[in-house]
């Protein structure tokens, strides 16, 4: 399987970016702005070669975990980067990434 890190890469830029309108710094919570961060040392990983995939596909999880567990709404285009992502990332292997509690941001330091 050939996976495309660059069209990953934007997708992941894309979905950084779509976190800083202000209607997240409106709403002021807490958990938008710990998505954003996530987002960001995980463009570190592909920045560094440290295996941007399988963080990637963690990112993932990470996302869908705190949008179910903190009930937050994400917008269509957020979503469907999401999805792009998840396709892209599914058959990862995840054994090299730091297993720690699924809506822990520390995984990805």
């Amino acid at each position: 399987m050939l996976v495309d890190q660059q069209k990953i890469y934007q997708d992941l830029k894309d979905l950084y970016s779509s976190f800083s309108d202000e209607m997240y710094s409106l709403l002021a919570t807490d958990s938008y702005s710990r998505i954003r961060r996530a987002i960001g040392l995980v463009m570190q990983k592909f920045e560094n070669n440290d295996h941007p995939l399988a963080y990637t596909g963690k990112l993932v999880m990470y996302i869908q975990a705190k949008v179910a567990l903190n009930n937050l709404r994400l917008t269509s285009q957020q979503e469907q980067l999401i999805k792009s992502l998840t396709e892209s990332t599914k058959r990862i292997h995840l054994s090299y990434v730091y297993l720690s509690p699924i809506d822990s941001s520390e995984q990805f330091v």
